[in-house]
């Protein structure tokens, strides 16, 4: 599954990251940003995005300029967690659990299915996605930070950030973006505001993933697979799905449990810890156990004394 992701970058920044090639103009370019508001919320750089936060996502420009050729794309700011096209009333009540949306199950909902098939097939971009692991030993959800294999030498929790967007060879030359397939949707309330909200698939994990979940968001790993996803002209609904698979070029660090505070959003979220310091630390020394085990020993003589007393 897919419950918090990280997303560092301004909207200048992002534009360079997801730079592409434009078949048409025979040219790398940037994709347009189209700010529209959902519900007075704009995106905000986070380290610790949560559902209902507002991210920018990849959209065939089709989808909202008909006038656009084939295979542009533009990056359009929607919410975490489609609302139903059936809802009614505030959109905050619809209680229904939609950060996620099942590969198994696509084709039969009833929310999206008609979603797929109306051509509503997007990318969310992120820095990384966090996952928890419940261990053995202590218990306790470990949460972990997942993300693309960097192609340079930067530890990925360096989060010191672009001081420009130069690209060589039309190559963003900072981190390497994770892009997940998902649906959206657009919503109407009573006052006929659009409210452009997303889900992220998800399916069955692999070798690389399975040792901390058994579900993992479609990651899109190569250029081809983002535009095949984005291309609801020319690829099929179906054809489009069978490109979804398990990633494999992926790595992962442990990660502070501040980031189970969805309010939380500093740098500090994905940064790498040391886990057998902090189990060490939280391991209480044997003497400790005995000094609890003498006191409460202690305590109760004391009682017992003073009941013979009053007897």
């Amino acid at each position: 599954m897919c419950g918090r992701t990280g997303l560092s970058l301004d909207k200048e920044q992002l534009r360079c990251a997801c730079r592409y090639r434009d078949k048409s103009l025979n040219d790398y370019v940037k994709p347009s940003y189209l700010t529209e508001y959902n519900d007075g919320k704009e995106y905000s750089p986070s380290f610790n995005i949560a559902p209902t936060d507002i991210t920018p996502v990849l959209v065939s420009a089709r989808n909202f300029q008909k006038d656009s050729d084939a295979g542009q794309r533009i990056l359009k700011p929607m919410m975490w967690g489609i609302i139903p096209p059936w809802h009614k009333g505030d959109y905050k009540s619809h209680k229904l659990t939609t950060n996620n949306c099942r590969i198994e199950n696509i084709r039969y909902s009833k929310l999206y299915s008609p979603i797929l098939n109306n051509g509503g097939r997007c990318v969310i971009v992120a820095e990384g996605f966090y996952e928890w692991q419940t261990t053995i030993k202590t218990k306790i959800k470990q949460p972990y930070y997942i993300y693309m294999k960097q192609d340079f030498t930067q530890p990925v929790d360096d989060n010191c950030q672009p001081t420009s967007c130069h690209t060589t060879e039309n190559v963003w030359e900072n981190k390497r973006l994770l892009y997940m397939a998902g649906l959206y949707n657009v919503w109407q309330d009573s006052e006929n505001k659009n409210i452009y909200s997303y889900s992220v698939i998800t399916l069955e994990s692999n070798e690389v993933m399975s040792w901390l979940h058994d579900r993992m968001p479609a990651i899109l790993e190569c250029e081809q697979q983002i535009e095949s996803w984005l291309d609801v002209d020319n690829v099929p609904a179906e054809k489009a799905l069978s490109h979804l698979l398990p990633a494999k070029n992926l790595e992962w660090h442990p990660v502070s449990t501040i980031v189970n505070n969805s309010k939380y959003k500093s740098s500090d979220c994905n940064k790498k810890i040391d886990l057998e310091s902090k189990v060490k630390s939280s391991q209480k020394p044997l003497t400790e156990w005995f000094k609890k085990a003498n006191k409460r020993k202690s305590e109760h003589e004391i009682d017992h004394d003073s009941v013979k007393r009053k007897l």
